[in-house]
């Protein structure tokens, strides 16, 4: 978890739960405070949005359902902007079902949590995620570490200037 903790600003994980019940904004906002997460609770999806547009998050937790704006509507907005590439989304749903679960994932969320679950589950699925996203940022580095090896070798094999000119650009 290094490697996203670097990426982190101050090391704190910056939780948006989106949710238009009071109650779970509540319980999930005093667990993971507890858990040592940075929360703000907004309870539509237009105000996460805004917020999305206004500050950075490392992770977001969307609820399926809300009047206005759902949480796939707000999936789909957020899909294809690559300023919001690396927030890590998460669905919450009382009315899952197969199709809604695939559109999700098919819209970027990484995980899909079904209501009524327990605090800890949700807990143990956003560190599930964070992790994740530690290691990819980490196959990033090493193939970007082995690329390097190789036109490091690729140069000291060339036997004249302009090869390793060539093999530069």
């Amino acid at each position: 978890m290094e490697v996203i903790q670097d990426e982190i600003q101050g090391g704190v994980i910056r939780v948006l739960v989106v949710d238009d019940e009071p109650t779970i904004r509540e319980v999930l906002t005093d667990f993971l405070v507890l858990e040592g997460f940075e929360v703000l609770c907004v309870q539509s999806g237009e105000e996460a949005l805004r917020i999305l547009d206004q500050e950075r998050f490392d992770v977001a937790l969307f609820d399926m359902k809300m009047p206005g704006m759902s949480g796939l509507d707000v999936l789909e907005q957020l899909s294809g902007q690559d300023r919001h590439r690396r927030l890590i989304k998460l669905m919450m749903t009382g009315y899952g079902t197969v199709e809604t679960a695939i559109k999700a994932m098919k819209l970027g969320a990484q995980d899909y949590i079904l209501k009524p679950f327990k605090v800890h589950e949700v807990i143990h699925v956003i560190h599930r995620a964070i992790e994740q996203r530690a290691i990819e940022a980490e196959n990033i580095q090493l193939r970007e570490a082995v690329r390097l090896h190789e036109v490091s070798e690729a140069m000291s094999d060339a036997r004249s200037l302009d090869e390793i000119y060539d093999l530069l650009i």
